[in-house]
């Protein structure tokens, strides 16, 4: 009897092994994401939008998504790099980028993004003074050489406007919106020759910004978020992603006294518009090929997958 409850564990054990590799090697969540979300756990566009000020809002609904690339590690052996990805200590690891740990994140209520970059002509109804970049002069084009803390004052102005708490967003919404479910470089993939479709850079811009909306859109309708312009994020720069919140929320506790920016711009090589890259500016610095666009979180969103069912269930029977 005892021998066969021994075996029984370690068959179990062994099938627990196997199971969880399979699911680490499948790029899943963790059980409790999936449990909430089901298996389309990935955010995606609930279809509602809201326009303030002439800036289109998109809601993206709850979910989870991988944040993060190894694209930029460097070194290691072939038994390192597996191990890397499993959180194990052997084998000679790759140095990790400032783009890791590679990690999931979780927005319960989804989140709005705006749809392109602010433009000159949004940004000019708060700001008539504020002088237009040579490298991005037209009304449509998006608005440059502004600073995060003018682009946070832009936010509350726009807030005080429409009665939504309008913010820069944090990294994690940006990357999300960015990758619009792709777990690849891109929001397209990995091949750099279909950038040009997507994005104004270094190989098709003429060394300016674009009107805004020109280039295709990711698979979520949104544009510009590879090139164009760098995009301010709320959090405070850090080298790395190992405590970064998985809620969603900005990391504004330590780091450095940088701001994160990210997509890339005009003047910029494919590889440095990828989804996942990120650089650190001065807040106070107003460079040529800089603006943002805002988001803002949504009053209400319901929890979907197993979780959320069984939830809903439970209030039906208490009303």
């Amino acid at each position: 009897m005892m021998r066969r409850l021994l075996l029984i564990a370690l068959a179990a054990f062994v099938l627990f092994l196997i199971g969880g590799t399979a699911w680490i090697l499948a790029d899943l969540p963790p059980v409790s994401m999936v449990l909430r979300y089901g298996f389309s756990y990935h955010p995606a566009p609930t279809g509602k939008v809201e326009t303030f000020e002439g800036v289109k809002f998109v809601e993206i609904g709850p979910g989870c998504f991988r944040m993060g690339s190894r694209e930029l590690a460097e070194g290691g052996d072939l038994l390192g790099q597996w191990c890397a990805r499993f959180g194990l200590p052997w084998g000679n690891q790759p140095e990790p980028s400032n783009e890791m740990p590679v990690h999931w994140v979780e927005f319960r209520r989804g989140f709005f993004m705006a749809r392109t970059e602010v433009t000159n002509a949004q940004y000019e109804v708060f700001d008539p003074e504020h002088g237009r970049s040579p490298r991005s002069p037209g009304d449509n084009d998006p608005v440059a050489e502004v600073s995060w803390e003018d682009a946070r004052k832009y936010c509350a102005w726009l807030s005080e406007k429409s009665g939504r708490a309008i913010r820069l967003p944090s990294e994690s919404e940006w990357e999300c919106a960015c990758r619009a479910g792709s777990k690849r470089e891109f929001c397209f993939g990995d091949d750099e020759q279909r950038l040009g479709e997507y994005a104004w850079y270094d190989e098709n811009s003429d060394g300016t910004a674009h009107e805004v909306g020109t280039r295709r859109a990711n698979a979520w309708g949104l544009h510009d978020f590879h090139g164009n312009v760098w995009e301010w994020c709320e959090d405070t720069y850090h080298p790395n992603c190992k405590e970064a919140p998985a809620d969603g929320t900005a990391w504004t506790e330590g780091g450095s006294p940088y701001r994160v920016c990210r997509g890339g711009g005009f003047s910029n090589v494919a590889e440095n518009c990828r989804s996942a890259l990120r650089i650190r500016v001065h807040p106070g610095d107003r460079i040529w090929g800089l603006g943002f666009r805002p988001a803002h979180w949504p009053s209400e969103n319901r929890a979907t997958g197993l979780l959320g069912i069984a939830r809903r269930i439970r209030r039906r029977r208490e009303a």
